[in-house]
Order: structure tokens, then C-alpha cells, then sequence
């Protein structure tokens, strides 16, 4: 972006106000979010289900209905517990906004969790797909999950392997219960939840996943993931030299902006996927985030302009 390394913002440091603003959208955006979701535990759909799905769970036949139940409660409680991992992870970011210096990485691969359990809940309540396909869908989520906690526990020790045994075979009597069986793969792992002509797999591509949710940025799951896994190639460009020409890692404020705004495109697929599902008017909520987001673009441009003029008066017309 800047043709002179000489200019590059990320050794001018963060700007307070980008950090203040970006802090202060995480506070604002983290309040709406938990006030929405609390406003869907008041409506009317039944055990957290839409009407659609409620009926053909009504209406299926009495040796699948509990089941079926039982899936939509794991549901409920799994979209609890990702909630909860979200609203701590930003809460994590917002103190490492206000540290000393901002740390540059943790706020990407911060960042990366709040997308990717996002992505994970929309992915289940996705709108326009079938009860059938939902069902399978959650059982497929749900399986993947106790057959992780499987393999998890035999890396832990052999005193953990019965209660994630115990996980699973609750899961998959659940699921064969509710009428589906467990597809197995090429090698005759369980693989994938199956009822009638829908097939859908334990493990997704959060990246393809990414790619098809309008507000979500698949550049930066890709970047963040190279953060998270400290890619040489992602890492060593925050890298600068102090004044005795030391390496010292530095943050960019483009980056810092970045990961706000993939928490805040995060935000806003939940509150219109959840309240598009539960049958919720979400444009209060989608306002104060998308007010948010254009507060802190404001903010952004403001300083790259304020960086232009500034390298103009220091190195003239030419050095941009």
C-alpha cells in the first residue's frame, strides 16, 4: 500500500484514537449483541425453534419426535456456548487494545475466533434450507464434536476416554433415534449425519463457509489463520526496527482496523441469521453495529490522510 518503506505506518505506531475508537465499537457492538440475543429467549418460538421447523418436529412420527427434540435443544445450548466464547474473546481484544504497546497478532488471531464461531452458528441456522437439512445438520455438528472429544481424550490418558466415549454414544443414539444414520467415509470412519436424501458432513470448510456469508471478509480468514499459525511470510511484515536497530514487532493500525471490522462482520451475520431464524425484527441491533463500523472506517481513512499529508511535508510530492 505504501511505496515508501521509509513512510510505513506500522512504524509510526497506533494512533490513540484508532485504538480508543476501535475499543470503544467493541463495547457498544458486544452490548447490542447480548441485548438481541437476550430479546430471542423472550419470543414466541417454541423450545428455540422457528415455526417451520417446530411443525415438522410436531408432526413427525412419535419414535423420532423426542429425539428430534433433543436436537434442537443441543442446538440452543451449543449456539449458548459459542456466544459466550465469542463475547470473551472480544473482550480479550478490547483489553489488548488498551495495552501497552498494542500487540498486533493476538488481535488477529483473536479475531479469527469471534469469525469462526460465528460462521459456526450461522451455519446451523442458515436461512432457506429445509428442517430435514437442518436436522441433519446439527447432527452432523454435533457428532464431529463428540468424535473430537474422542480423539482428544485418548492424546489426554486413558482415565479420559470413557466419559468421551460416553459423549458420543449419547450423540449417536440421539441421532439414530431422530431417525438418521451415520454415513462412514473411505476408510470407515463415521463421517456424516444422513436422513432420507440428505447427507451433511462432521467437518466443513470454514474458509468455502466464509466465502459465502456476505459480511464476513474470506482475505482476512485466510490471514488470520496465518497469524494463528505464525506463517513466516504473514508475521515477519510486523516486524521494524527500534532505536538502536533492534527487530521489535510493531503494530499497523490497517491491522488493528482489520480485526475490528471482522468482529463486526461477525456480529452482524449473527443478528440477522439468529433474528431471520427465531422470526425477530434485528434492525435495531444491525444498526447500532453497522453505525460501529462506519465510525471506525471514519476513523481510518481520517489517519491515512493524516499519514499522507504528513509524509508529503517530510519527503515531498513524489515519496507516496
Amino acid at each position: 500500500m505504501y511505496a515508501d518503506a521509509a513512510v510505513d505506518p506500522s512504524r509510526l505506531g497506533v494512533p490513540k484514537e484508532i485504538v480508543d475508537e476501535g475499543a470503544r465499537t467493541l463495547r457498544h457492538a458486544c452490548r447490542s449483541l447480548n441485548e438481541f440475543v437476550e430479546s430471542l429467549q423472550e419470543g414466541d418460538s417454541a423450545d428455540g425453534m422457528s415455526p417451520a421447523d417446530a411443525a415438522w418436529v410436531r408432526d413427525s412420527h412419535h419414535r423420532h419426535r423426542a429425539a428430534r427434540s433433543r436436537l434442537w435443544a443441543w442446538a440452543g445450548w451449543n449456539t449458548q456456548l459459542t456466544l459466550g466464547n465469542i463475547l470473551d474473546h472480544v473482550q480479550a481484544i478490547q483489553r489488548t487494545l488498551v495495552g501497552e504497546p498494542v500487540a498486533i497478532w493476538s488481535l488477529v488471531s483473536l479475531s479469527r475466533v469471534v469469525q469462526e464461531g460465528a460462521i459456526r452458528v450461522c451455519h446451523l441456522y442458515e436461512g432457506e434450507i429445509s428442517p430435514e437439512r437442518r436436522a441433519a445438520r446439527i447432527a452432523a455438528a454435533w457428532l464431529n464434536g463428540a468424535q473430537q472429544h474422542r480423539t482428544a481424550a485418548k492424546d489426554v490418558g486413558a482415565q479420559a476416554v470413557p466419559g468421551a466415549d460416553k459423549i458420543w454414544e449419547y450423540a449417536e443414539r440421539t441421532v439414530q433415534r431422530a431417525g438418521m444414520s451415520i454415513g462412514l467415509n473411505d476408510k470407515g470412519r463415521p463421517s456424516s449425519a444422513v436422513l432420507g436424501p440428505v447427507r451433511e458432513q462432521f467437518a466443513v470448510s470454514l474458509t468455502n463457509l466464509a466465502a459465502k456469508r456476505p459480511t464476513h471478509l474470506p482475505a482476512w480468514y485466510r490471514i488470520s489463520s496465518a497469524a494463528s499459525h505464525s506463517s513466516v511470510w504473514m508475521v515477519a511484515q510486523a516486524f521494524a526496527s527500534d532505536e538502536d536497530d533492534e527487530p521489535v514487532m510493531r503494530a499497523d493500525p490497517e491491522i488493528v482496523t482489520a480485526s475490528v471490522l471482522a468482529v463486526l462482520g461477525a456480529f452482524e451475520d449473527l443478528v440477522e441469521t439468529l433474528g431471520s431464524y427465531h422470526g425477530a425484527d434485528p434492525h435495531q441491533a444491525l444498526m447500532t453495529v453497522r453505525r460501529r463500523t462506519l465510525a471506525v472506517l471514519d476513523r481510518q481513512r481520517t489517519w491515512r490522510r493524516r499519514v499522507q499529508e504528513d509524509t508529503r511535508l517530510l519527503h515531498g510530492n513524489d515519496s507516496l
